[in-house]
């Protein structure tokens, strides 16, 4: 039986016409078939295939996980529109830019909290959409507090994000044992270094470590996964 090896072009081709058409969800699903049949030795064109993912995502209404594809992007190239983009989309935790300030504060504390919640889980995931409703309204009620609090005044993101990872929310559930703060760092085990938020990624992309590997995952990918 004869199969074609460059499906994958077909797909790209058909992914990046539906962009044209303004057609975005159907971008993705085109795009995302050209990506897992692309061969790994064409970087050039899995580069490609990112980028314009991460722009059929965005349009789609996931800002977030288009961060994911643009982050592929910066593993393949250095150098390039995918890494200006990321530029401009990134906040200070890694996240796609809000409208503001507080909302980027907001998300991260959010994303940070849910994820500490989701750990305790047993598939990782919430079970019905009261209990993410009630988890989620629980957090806000703690983001009331800390904004209040005037804690986070005079602040920058990586300290603002230490200090979210500091704060212990008591969600109503049997919560697992906890790890300390501060006892789980970053190490580049090539250098036997530990790495910091503004240092570069030990991954190669040459993005700073809170940037790439260190990022905060959002709500969206923590709930829903990657693309």
């Amino acid at each position: 039986m004869f199969v074609n090896m460059d499906a994958w072009k077909i797909q790209m081709d058909r992914g990046l016409g539906m962009l044209s058409r303004h057609n975005p969800l159907e971008a993705v699903r085109c795009l995302q078939q050209a990506l897992a049949a692309c061969p790994p030795e064409r970087s050039a064109d899995l580069h490609r295939i990112c980028f314009y993912l991460g722009i059929a995502l965005r349009r789609a209404g996931h800002s977030q996980t288009a961060i994911r594809s643009w982050l592929s992007c910066a593993h393949l190239k250095k150098r390039g529109h995918s890494r200006r983009m990321l530029e401009r989309m990134f906040n200070g935790y890694g996240m796609a830019r809000q409208a503001s300030e507080g909302g980027d504060d907001w998300q991260a504390f959010l994303a940070i909290q849910l994820s500490r919640y989701l750990a305790t889980r047993n598939r990782r995931a919430f079970s019905t959409a009261a209990e993410r409703d009630m988890v989620s309204d629980l957090i806000r009620d703690y983001w009331r507090c800390v904004k209040q609090s005037g804690a986070l005044t005079g602040k920058d993101s990586y300290q603002k994000r230490d200090y979210f990872r500091g704060m212990r929310i008591v969600f109503p559930t049997v919560v697992l044992p906890e790890i300390v703060p501060g006892t789980l760092v970053a190490v580049d085990f090539r250098t036997k270094r530990r790495i910091f938020d503004s240092q570069t990624c030990f991954c190669g992309s040459g993005l700073p470590y809170a940037f790439c590997c260190g990022r905060t995952a959002s709500c969206e990918e923590l709930t829903r996964g990657s693309f």
